[in-house]
């Protein structure tokens, strides 16, 4: 190393010296040693200049230079405590880089940076001399959290902001991948053909199906091809990043489309079921999945069919299929139909099982009485368990006698039992049709002997009509009285004399079961106790002590008699 200039340059020497080299004039000059950290460059000074090591270093760390190399540098202060000339070689490059910065902007070339740490919002790239902003948007294809990952890695970018005066440059690795990616695209697509089996990773899952990553170029593996069977869910066959196996079906290279398959991978069951499979047959099955109406069922060959909720079981209290059955397992089934064209099978559980209706009028005879739980409710009866399987309808017209009651099928709860006649059993039809009020029997067949004409009885007016009152005698037995028969003369209004609860007696005109009619008398009674034509036997006979109707009546008949003139007799 040279002296330094202030011990062999005189006053003259170092003024002129001064004059020939200036501060932040660029020079050439030669590297003549390459220290630890410095690099000192002769630029034909008396005294050599120094540079930091740091200025020959590319993006990588690799030193660019070596000794005997002559590089242009700028003269950056005239002397340092050691008497050298302090010199840069960044600042002579930093024109060039910004100049080819623009260059690069305006033809969208790529320029190579390295990732140097994480920032508010993205990266800081070092592009050798100048920096640049990476938003975190823009530094891969996959959207995502903000990773450590790309700290120290050297891209390509392009550069999509560029402000010199502000030294602000902005770049993008969006455009390079993409880029790569549509390159690796149609070449991937060139290669690929109908037919190919390939290997695949699950990029992504959705509702008709999942996106396979062939390597380069991504195809559909549609819901409908991954198995012969139903799929409802893809996630039941598929996971995501799970590496697979798939048939190319279709390429369409213009599109950019592949369309991949699994289940053309295997040979589809149907082709070998008619020789396989017949109705009766019983086989070994898989629980699939649930519907609404019934369960989906899989062969030990993938051959999937459907079993009706009604071939569940023989009970009419099962609802759901899941409550008997659990997906995944195994059972055993009967086919009861199958048709090879439309490729559908429907099965049986119910048919393995003895039918409750085997042998069902041996154990329950027509006329029998049984005990019966009543499982549904209708606008026209009761559905009634007999026993497990079994299952009756009691008619609204077979609940009681009593024809006025509408609805009486509204006074019963389900689950409530009841004893029922057994009315009639149709094989054929597998119906049984259940009676309640035969079980108690036809209060009607014995009127005749409860009931006899010049009978006096007590009874509750239920209803008035327009010809009469109906009494209640007892249930479901009501008689009539006539309007002509309540009090003479008769009222112009029945709800002048009776209305419905009071509680009168009357006499029995006649007595009619073929016709349900018991016909009844209040001014029968009346006319006797006033000692009238129609006398009341001793054995009928009405006592003075009556009843508040029937002296309200009495009041009655003796004011409509005033009004006309006649007159009064005195009581009985």
């Amino acid at each position: 190393m040279s002296e330094s200039p202030t011990q062999e340059m005189t006053m003259e020497e170092l003024l002129n010296e001064e004059q020939r080299v200036a501060r932040g004039q660029v020079v050439t000059g030669q590297i003549i040693k390459i220290g630890d950290d410095e690099i000192i460059v002769d630029v034909g000074y008396k005294t050599e200049g120094v540079i930091p090591k740091s200025e020959f270093l590319d993006i990588t760390g690799e030193l660019t230079v070596k000794e005997g190399d002559k590089v242009e540098v700028s003269v950056e202060r005239m002397s340092d405590s050691n008497g050298r000339l302090r010199l840069s070689k960044r600042n002579v490059d930093k024109s060039r880089v910004w100049q080819n910065l623009e260059e690069l902007h305006h033809s969208g070339g790529l320029v190579k940076g390295r990732v140097t740490r994480k920032v508010n919002g993205g990266y800081r790239v070092d592009l050798g001399v100048v920096e640049a902003f990476l938003p975190a948007s823009q530094v891969s294809l996959q959207k995502g959290p903000d990773s450590e990952d790309h700290l120290e890695k050297i891209y390509e970018f392009k550069i999509i902001k560029l402000d010199r005066g502000r030294s602000n440059v902005v770049v993008s690795r969006r455009p390079v991948l993409e880029l790569a990616r549509d390159e690796n695209r149609q070449k991937r697509l060139q290669e690929l053909n109908p037919g190919d089996v390939v290997e695949g990773r699950v990029k992504s899952i959705v509702s008709y199906g999942a996106f396979i990553d062939l390597g380069g170029a991504d195809g559909l593996l549609h819901i409908a091809d991954i198995d012969w069977g139903r799929v409802n869910k893809v996630e039941d066959f598929l996971k995501a990043e799970q590496h697979l196996k798939v048939m190319v079906l279709q390429v369409d290279k213009e599109k950019g489309k592949i369309s991949l398959g699994i289940k053309q991978m295997s040979t589809d069951p149907w082709t070998l079921a008619e020789k396989s499979y017949r109705v009766g047959q019983i086989v070994d099955v898989e629980v699939t999945h649930f519907a609404d109406y019934g369960l989906f069922l899989k062969t030990q060959d993938h051959l999937e069919g459907f079993c009706h909720i009604t071939e569940v079981s023989w009970s009419k209290k099962l609802k759901k299929p899941a409550e008997l059955f659990k997906v995944g397992e195994n059972r055993q089934a009967q086919i009861i139909e199958i048709d090879f064209e439309k490729r559908k099978i429907n099965f049986s559980f119910k048919r393995l099982e003895k039918s409750p209706w085997e042998n069902v009028t041996q154990r329950h005879a027509i006329g029998s009485n049984v005990q019966a739980t009543v499982t549904n409710i209708t606008d026209f009866g009761l559905f009634m368990e007999i026993e497990d399987g079994l299952e009756g309808l009691l008619h609204q017209s077979d609940i009681t006698w009593d024809k006025r009651v509408k609805n009486p099928q509204k006074e019963f709860k389900i689950g409530q039992p009841l004893s029922v006649k057994m009315l009639a059993i149709d094989m054929e039809k597998k119906r049984i049709s259940l009676g309640l009020k035969q079980v108690e029997g036809d209060p009607w067949d014995k009127v005749e002997e409860k009931y006899k004409a010049g009978q006096v009885l007590t009874g509750k007016v239920n209803r008035l009509v327009e010809f009469g009152a109906f009494v209640e005698l007892e249930k479901n037995i009501e008689g009539l009285v006539h309007k002509t028969e309540i009090a003479n003369p008769a009222p112009k209004k029945l709800e002048d004399a009776l209305k419905p609860g009071d509680e009168v007696t009357a006499k029995v005109l006649s007595v009619d079961p073929s016709k349900r009619r018991i016909a009844l008398s209040i001014k029968a009674l009346v006319q006797g106790e006033e000692g009238g034509p129609e006398e009341v036997s001793d054995e009928h006979a009405v006592h003075r002590k009556t009843s508040a109707f029937q002296k309200m009546l009495k009041k009655f008949l003796k004011k409509a008699k005033a009004e006309n003139g006649e007159e009064e007799e005195d009581e009985i």
